[in-house]
């Protein structure tokens, strides 16, 4: 088991508490206590000689009862050494205390940010002293406060900010309005949505597997956005129905705009806007640009309403400054000039300034809405043509408000909601399976829409083939952080992988390592088709060309061949539509390096899309304005990143705060069109990291619990002895066994709660092991021989080995002739004594059908039991002369008789329960031309087949293996079996990382399947270094090297584990008076 946790040193002053990011190397089941020490020492970087206390969140962790793997120590928990973790420095904590409201950061350059409102006063604003800092240069350090009343209403006022501040497009002055639950509040370039703390959504079911993750079930029916008019909650304003515009995609030609399939009906959410046209303004950019709610060109698909609301609420005084102290340190003078003056004004709304006549159109409620250009213009401008134009359908009536009403999901999750879906996790926590609607779709930006505010701004990468991203870099950074969090939220690791190559040269790695660290929790990055990597991360040429390589041979593998560099563009858009998953999304920081890796990126980023691979490039430019127009500042992305001219869409980040985001659909190597300008979506790293974190232990599965043992993951190998209880076999244990133990349990393996086995004398009676060859097959009947000697004493149960294939497939049972339950072992490859071992199995059947007569072998021995214990409650019979343990007392002094000359006590039934094993039975069936002992095979079937038909009344068990099922599909046993184990094939390309041999599946008569892995009986004594549990600090930048290939190292030199039981069973034996068995 290996997990990797972080370890918090105890702050030093006014210093930030050191954090270290360690890997915990240890068997299921180890307690905190074995690895304390080694967490304070990697966290403090020195030997910790004192006791040590670690805390998870505020919780102090018993070292002795905590348990590695199980939570809170699961992959991703952060701890903290001496005192609880300053929540405010480094908040991970996935139970939040329940507060009446919460204020969501939904939209803006530092969205995602989920507040919870107990009560009072809360100061919004840009400064480090605000309760609800956000990083957005058009607010003010303090902007707006928000005040949670008794009763738990909720009002806003503005604090005297530049830019004002608005609620559902009605601007907010100094006295406190009323702040509805839903409501969207705007400050500079961000909004946030007011919602309430309870109810909760129902979160999925989960349950650890003591390995470190959490198994989860995603929800059986995701939910999906309406298709009518949607009921809001008590207070929220309604929703304006949004016009339907046709998709390009709905044509008979496919063609490169949009992202998905066109939906029919009205709809409140999930609105999707393709291939608009409209009026133009001009933006900061100094670029004639498309009003904000616009698209042009196809891409820019207009997404969801994220929630209700009414008004566009972000239209802005014009002429509006910011103070001196509010300026922007990192963009300059944070003004724009207005279009026809040289005078500089505050920030415009969306980064570009409105006509006058559609600012008044927008804060104007009731007035009509311009007449614009839809899909006809911008198929007449797409193919050079002129015509008329076409006007866009009028809105429809607003949605109806059902009091009470929870929220309808939406379509394009804002980073806040995915933040709650990764901590729940929620129930939209990855509904993107394949074949959804919306997969590989990325919501990039926000824009207003006429009375809809913040509608979302997406594109498809399936579409676009690869998204091009490019702005400066602390804002393109959180972009792509952004949009990385989607597709991990909403795809499951099975069906989306995540590759990071970061390479550039003009950075430092402490630099990348620092941007991207994050990355390195989802579980989306962990290898899932043999890389030979521990993670999909690339911070090296050595590593990055380690990652295209495997890129590119799956694309090799795809329809297209080997030839799929030149392929021609049609061919790789049939197949690209064709692919229906698992993906690949590659995100390629800068420039690559090499010009191999430079080329081969911009091959995949072309062609990628046939094999499911889809890259997202990112490339540092200054931001367009009137210095740098658009053109200018895409053609500076290129020459960054020679891929991102194969990108298909690109979002250029714009404005003097780079807030602003203008997404193109490029066609050639050139923008197609002006695009579709928006506000950018960026997170914080600190946002990442905690949501990565909350991802890093999650794994799919059926979430279920059971009484008892949490299930755990199947571990690589298994010790049977471990299993048995028999860690160190001794006479003591052994018995104490016997007592215990029922006649005929077996113990196959480990299961994922404790050991698997069936029992032959319950049961039973027989049991098949069907496996090819390296299976495993053969170790695990030894085990089966193994587990059924130390369940009974040697006078209660015979076994009889036979090796079908003659000895030609190794020692095959000979190990197992060592324990003294062996009566007889047949190797099939001498004819006369095959047939005396036929003659003898078949007599030893005629002599129990005699000695039991009508009764049952349970029966009899429930009777024989009667019997002797009758007879010891009769008392002891005087003793005659020369009898009992005492000489006649001649004298006063009392001797005790040698102990050749004591009587012994009745002994337990002469009959012994007999198991016969038989490794490779499909080569008795079906003996190979030339085999030595095929003449004689029929006749050891015969007796075998007498066995499967009579055995179970007689108190005789056959255990057999075949590696070919179909050759024993018609014998007595495969048809009368009530149990059977398949062991899966072994990889066609070891490695260490595969499970040893052994691992299968028990099929039960009662349909059930438990999986497990076999039991090695035969391996050597483990050295006790394997097993000690090891912290070793994490080094990220080395997470793309192949991992270490360390065996496990065994005594070479030492006696296997059936050598130590055969000798302890042995020496319980003689203890006992347990004589062997007789042979056949």
């Amino acid at each position: 088991m290996q997990i990797r946790l972080t370890v918090l040193a105890p702050r030093s002053g006014h210093a930030a508490a050191r954090a270290c990011d360690v890997l915990v190397t240890a068997p299921a089941g180890t307690a905190l206590a074995a690895v304390a020490s080694g967490l304070a020492t990697a966290a403090s970087g020195s030997e910790v000689s004192s006791t040590v206390v670690l805390y998870a969140g505020r919780e102090r962790l018993d070292p002795q009862r905590r348990v590695l793997g199980e939570p809170p120590l699961v992959d991703g928990a952060v701890l903290s050494l001496s005192a609880p973790a300053d929540s405010s420095s480094y908040a991970y904590e996935e139970h939040e205390e329940a507060a009446p409201a919460r204020l969501c950061v939904v939209a803006g350059p530092d969205a995602g940010g989920v507040h919870l409102l107990h009560g009072g006063q809360i100061r919004v604003g840009r400064s480090a002293d605000a309760d609800v800092p956000l990083d957005d240069p058009d607010v003010s350090r303090l902007h707006c406060a928000v005040t949670v009343g008794e009763g738990g209403r909720v009002s806003v006022a503005d604090l005297g900010s530049t830019n004002g501040t608005r609620v559902d497009g009605a601007p907010v002055g100094p006295h406190p309005v009323r702040l509805p639950v839903g409501a969207l509040l705007r400050l500079g370039e961000s909004a946030l949505r007011l919602s309430t703390g309870t109810p909760a959504p129902e979160p999925l079911p989960t349950a650890p597997d003591g390995e470190g993750h959490v198994r989860v079930t995603p929800a059986a029916s995701p939910p999906q956005p309406p298709s009518g008019p949607v009921a809001y909650g008590e207070g929220a304003p309604a929703a304006a129905e949004a016009p339907r515009v046709p998709s390009p995609r709905a044509s008979s030609d496919p063609g490169p705009a949009g992202h998905g399939p066109p939906t029919h009906g009205p709809t409140t959410h999930g609105t999707g806007f393709t291939g608009e046209s409209g009026g133009r303004a001009h933006g900061r950019d100094g670029q004639e640009g498309l009003e904000p709610g616009r698209t042009e060109g196809g891409y820019g698909t207009y997404g969801g309403v994220s929630g209700p609301q009414a008004g566009s609420g972000h239209a802005r005084v014009p002429g509006a400054r910011r103070t001196d102290d509010e300026r922007d340190t990192q963009g300059g003078d944070d003004q724009a000039y207005a279009p026809g003056s040289s005078r500089r004004v505050g920030t415009p709304p969306r980064g570009t300034r409105l006509p006058e006549d559609v600012e008044h159109a927008r804060v104007d409620d009731g007035a009509p809405s311009r007449r614009r250009g839809g899909i006809g213009a911008w198929a007449r401008r797409l193919t050079g043509g002129r015509g008329e134009d076409v006007h866009e359908p009028e809105p429809a009536e607003a949605a109806a408000v059902v009091p009470g009403a929870p929220p309808a999901p939406e379509r394009w999750p804002d980073p806040a909601a995915l933040l709650l879906t990764a901590l729940g996790p929620g129930p939209r926590l990855w509904e993107r399976r394949p074949g959804h609607p919306e997969e590989l779709a990325i919501r990039v930006g926000t824009a207003d829409r006429g009375e809809l505010a913040a509608v979302p701004v997406t594109v498809g990468l399936r579409e676009a083939g690869s998204l091009g991203l490019a702005g400066p870099r602390p804002r393109l950074n959180g972009l792509a952080r952004a949009a990385v969090a989607q597709l991990a939220a909403l795809h499951a690791p099975a069906d989306l992988e995540i590759v990071l190559i970061s390479t550039e040269r003009g950075r430092s790695l402490q630099t990348r390592t620092a941007e991207w660290g994050w990355l390195g929790w989802l579980p989306h990055v962990r290898p899932g088709h043999g890389q030979d990597c521990r993670l999909l991360l690339a911070y090296d040429r050595e590593q990055a060309t380690a990652r295209t390589t495997e890129l590119v041979r799956r694309l090799d593998d795809s329809p297209l061949g080997p030839g799929w560099a030149s392929a021609d563009p049609a061919a790789v858009a049939d197949a690209t539509r064709r692919y229906s998953g698992p993906y690949t999304v590659v995100i390629v920081d800068g420039d690559p390096g090499s010009s191999v890796l430079r080329e081969t990126t911009a091959r995949l980023a072309c062609a990628g899309g046939a094999a499911g691979i889809h890259l997202l490039c990112l490339a540092e430019t200054p931001a367009a304005s009137p210095v740098s127009p658009v053109e200018a500042t895409y053609e500076s992305a290129c020459a960054v990143s020679l891929p991102f001219r194969e990108c298909g869409a690109a979002a250029l980040l714009s404005g003097d705060v780079a807030t602003a985001l203008r997404l193109l659909r490029t066609a050639g190597g050139r923008p197609a069109g002006h695009g579709t300008l928006a506000v950018v979506d960026a997170v914080s790293v600190a946002w990442a990291e905690r949501f990565a974190r909350a991802l890093a232990p999650l794994r799919a599965g059926d979430g279920t619990t059971a009484p008892g043992r949490p299930p755990v993951a199947l571990p690589p190998s298994s010790r049977l002895l471990d299993e048995l209880g028999l860690a160190r076999a001794t006479p003591a244990s052994l018995m104490a066994r016997w007592e215990s133990a029922p006649d005929g349990a077996v113990v196959l393996g480990t299961g994922p709660r404790g050991p698997v086995g069936v029992d032959l004398a319950s049961d039973g009676p027989h049991l098949m092991i069907e496996g090819p060859a390296g299976s495993g097959r053969t170790e695990l009947l030894r085990a089966v021989a193994a587990s059924l000697a130390a369940g009974a004493r040697p006078d209660r149960l015979a076994l009889v080995l036979v090796d079908g294939a003659g000895g030609e497939r190794g020692e095959g049972l000979r190990p197992c002739t060592e324990l003294p339950h062996v009566s007889t072992h047949l190797v099939a490859s001498d004819p006369v004594r095959m047939r005396e071992f036929a003659q003898a199995l078949g007599a030893e059947l005629k002599r129990r059908a005699e000695l039991l007569g009508e009764l049952g072998f349970a029966q009899w021995v429930a009777r024989q039991s009667q019997e002797v214990a009758a007879e010891r409650a009769a008392g002891p019979r005087s003793p005659s002369a020369g009898e009992g343990d005492v000489d006649a007392p001649s004298t006063s002094t009392l001797r005790l008789r040698p102990l050749g000359r004591t009587r012994t006590e009745a002994g337990p039934p002469p009959l012994a329960r007999l198991v016969v094993l038989v490794d490779d039975l499909d080569a008795l069936v079906a003996p190979a031309l030339g085999s030595p002992g095929r003449p004689a095979a029929g006749s050891v079937v015969r007796a075998l087949e007498a066995v499967a038909r009579d055995g179970e009344r007689l108190g005789v068990h056959l255990v057999a293996t075949s590696a070919r099922p179909e050759r024993t599909a018609d014998t007595e046993l495969a048809r009368g079996v009530r149990h059977v184990v398949r062991l899966d094939a072994p990889p066609v390309v070891p490695s260490p990382e595969e499970p040893s041999p052994g691992r299968g599946r028990l099929l039960l008569s009662d349909g059930s399947v438990t999986p497990f892995q076999g039991g090695r009986v035969t391996g050597r004594i483990p050295r006790t270094a394997t097993l000690r549990p090891t912290v070793v600090p994490l080094e990220w930048e080395r997470m793309g090297d192949p991992p270490a290939r360390r065996p496990v190292r065994e005594l070479g030199n030492g006696p296997t584990d059936l050598a130590l039981l055969a000798s302890a069973l042995e020496r319980a034996g003689r203890v006992v008076h347990a004589a062997a068995p007789p042979g056949l």
